[in-house]
């Protein structure tokens, strides 16, 4: 794993170019601790810092053919057998590592190479002799890259951080994109949240010659492989999907370190510690968050599948106040708003692991999207069923089991509340948004706090339009369940949990994360298996919770359904008010100075808790805290970027084409 940076476009100057690497780089050093090393021609310059997992001596890069130079972020994690094969045809390599598998299989099968890896990964490839430049990305977007335009170059990074050191440069919010991660928890497509910077969307590969984009193209999506459903009896089905995940679990236990993993105390981390034990030659570690406030904290769960499996258990404590005086950092990382303090605690469980030398850990990532996990799985059952009988008086009784670890699901006092919020989109939900109608219907309440200085109002029909431009031919004939999980994937998963929650908050201290339920063989099979199999009812990930009930406890087996929270409100505001953090991002001249929010409508928000936090917060308030102060935090790292001290980190350096 790595941080990679490369500036394409001509500029003769040899030191120059090799300055503006060497301070982009820097800024990605968390990344990859272990290493740096540059190539610089005329044309191009590629840097990278190594986070050493596979062949550790041999692995530097760039790495240099005759004809071609790469630098990657990631893993392939099949690169044994693509090695194997290419042997075959005769190809020769002088490492172990899977770099070099990358760099050979391009070689020999071009951009078609990208199809055949099971693998996390960002990777630029520039043609020596052609002076073609090739990105790509992994299928579900798991590592990160940026592009920025500016001044006649082309930049690109596994962060955006790195373009702050670039001279006469400055991020600032496009707030139109802005108010769309508002919406949908993440942007779509390839905007993010900064004028001028794209990202390469995930399952993508672009070819660049004289400084020019010449083609883009999807080379994978959720669905592509789709035609049916197929025809497996559920015993079959359930056998098919346990030897898939065994088989994700231990490609992803290949490395040359250590492997730990997360426990939650939820069935899917529990299940991937599980499958790890089968394979595991020794005690390995497992790491764990548990929380000061009992109301997020799922220690009993976690000690309950310790004890199953004998791992040697590390876990950090997290307060209110652990959440507020790292928030800022977190912030830093991850570069964007965000919606919940939820990203905070594995910023900090990553240092735990960090120090438990280790460098690598498998997580539960992924299973609620493949699996129909979330609630809003269930929205759309519920909704999708009682629009049969809208008149019906039973069939919206399910509303109170939509959300089994919320109370006031469960009061009859607030039913008539609910049901009549459900009940307003009974003639909307089949449009294209599907469960999304409900998550940007909340969060639209963000557009009050905006500055509305050239910010027009919400169009949900022209919203939709946009969206609609990049959906996959195929996406009006899936099942409206179906079509959810490829919004799912597309929004909450691809921008929020793999980046604010995954990528930078592990990689800010230096660790891999990996991701069995994401390797797409697994993936694509369950998108086709019968629908029944994972939302059976109201019974979410019925087939995982099937497949294991024998093997790991049932007391998470049988647990309600809940989200990895952590505490918002809590941490930011007190009984006296708000910390000094909260009260320095959110100050009044500093909101006026920022220009992104209403001034009094922020102070607005904050009066409502000048006497404490009452004991039911809802959904809106801790989203709204925790959207305003991350974006305060992120417009304040862009205009005050870190200063990254140069050392002796030129560990290689390769010089080439220059005459001077």
């Amino acid at each position: 794993m790595c941080g990679i940076s490369c500036v394409y476009g001509i500029e003769l100057n040899k030191f120059k170019r090799l300055s503006e690497l060497r301070k982009m780089i820097s800024t990605l050093q968390h990344r990859g601790p272990d290493g740096w090393g540059y190539y610089i021609s005329p044309h191009i310059a590629l840097g990278q810092n190594r986070l050493s997992i596979v062949d550790l001596s041999s692995g530097d890069q760039p790495m240099i053919t005759d004809n071609n130079v790469i630098i990657f972020n990631g893993e392939i994690f099949n690169y044994i057998e693509i090695k194997a094969d290419l042997r075959k045809k005769g190809v020769l390599f002088t490492t172990t590592s899977d770099t070099e598998v990358l760099l050979k299989a391009y070689e020999y099968y071009g951009v078609n190479c990208f199809e055949r890896f099971n693998g996390q990964f960002a990777v630029i490839i520039w043609n020596k002799k052609t002076k073609q430049l090739v990105i790509a990305r992994d299928r579900y977007g798991i590592r990160p890259l940026y592009i920025l335009s500016f001044k006649d170059k082309l930049y690109f990074s596994s962060e955006m951080k790195a373009f702050d050191q670039i001279s006469g440069y400055k991020r600032e919010f496009d707030r139109k994109n802005l108010f769309e991660h508002g919406l949908l928890w993440n942007n779509f497509a390839d905007h993010t949240v900064y004028q001028g910077i794209r990202t390469l969307p995930g399952g993508h590969y672009a070819i660049y010659r004289d400084n020019q984009l010449v083609e883009e193209k999807e080379y994978y999506y959720l669905g592509k492989n789709f035609d049916k459903y197929v025809d497996d009896s559920y015993s079959q089905a359930q056998e098919r999907f346990v030897e898939l995940l065994d088989d994700a679990v231990q490609l992803r236990l290949r490395s040359d370190v250590p492997v730990g993993a997360y426990l939650s105390g939820g069935i899917d981390s529990s299940v991937i510690v599980d499958q790890i034990k089968e394979h595991a030659t020794h005690q390995f570690k497992t790491f764990s968050v548990t929380f000061s406030d009992r109301e997020y904290d799922e220690s009993s769960y976690q000690e309950d599948m310790v004890k199953h499996i004998k791992s040697n258990h590390h876990s950090v404590n997290i307060t209110y106040d652990d959440v507020d005086k790292s928030f800022a950092d977190a912030v830093y990382h991850f570069e964007r708003p965000v919606f919940r303090t939820a990203p905070v605690p594995l910023y900090l469980l990553s240092k735990k692991v960090r120090e438990s030398e280790i460098k690598v850990v498998l997580t539960g990532e992924g299973a609620d999207e493949i699996l129909w996990g979330y609630d809003s799985y269930k929205e759309i059952k519920l909704l999708e069923f009682w629009s049969r009988m809208p008149k019906s008086v039973i069939r919206p009784l399910l509303i109170k089991k939509l959300y089994p670890h919320l109370s006031h699901y469960k009061d009859d006092s607030q039913f008539g509340m609910l049901r009549m919020f459900y009940e307003g989109f009974l003639d909307d939900y089949k449009n294209d948004l599907a469960s999304l109608n409900i998550r940007v219907h909340n969060n639209q309440v963000l557009e009050n706090y905006f500055n509305r200085d050239g910010l027009s109002s919400f169009d949900k029909s022209c919203f939709i339009n946009e969206m609609q431009q990049v959906f996959p031919p195929e996406f009006k004939n899936w099942s409206l369940l179906q079509r959810n999980q490829f919004l799912e994937m597309k929004t909450l998963l691809d921008g929020y949990l793999l980046s604010s929650q995954g990528d930078r908050m592990s990689l800010a201290h230096g660790i891999e994360g990996r991701y069995p339920f994401l390797d797409h063989r697994l993936v694509d099979y369950l998108f086709s298996v019968k629908e029944s199999y994972k939302l059976n009812g109201f019974s979410q990930k019925h087939i995982l919770k099937k497949a294991f009930e024998k093997k790991i406890p049932s007391s998470i087996i049988n647990r309600p359904k809940r989200p990895y929270m952590s505490p918002d409100l809590k941490s930011f505001i007190r009984d006296n008010g708000p910390t000094d953090n909260c009260s320095f991002f959110l100050d009044d001249s500093l909101i006026r100075d920022y220009k992104i929010f209403n001034p009094k409508w922020v102070m607005r928000f904050l009066k409502k808790f000048s006497d404490g936090i009452p004991d039911n917060i809802g959904y809106r308030d801790n989203m709204i805290i925790t959207f305003i102060l991350s974006t305060q935090i992120s417009e304040y790292w862009a205009r005050n970027p870190r200063v990254i001290a140069l050392g002796d980190e030129l560990l290689h350096v390769k010089i080439d084409d220059y005459n001077n």
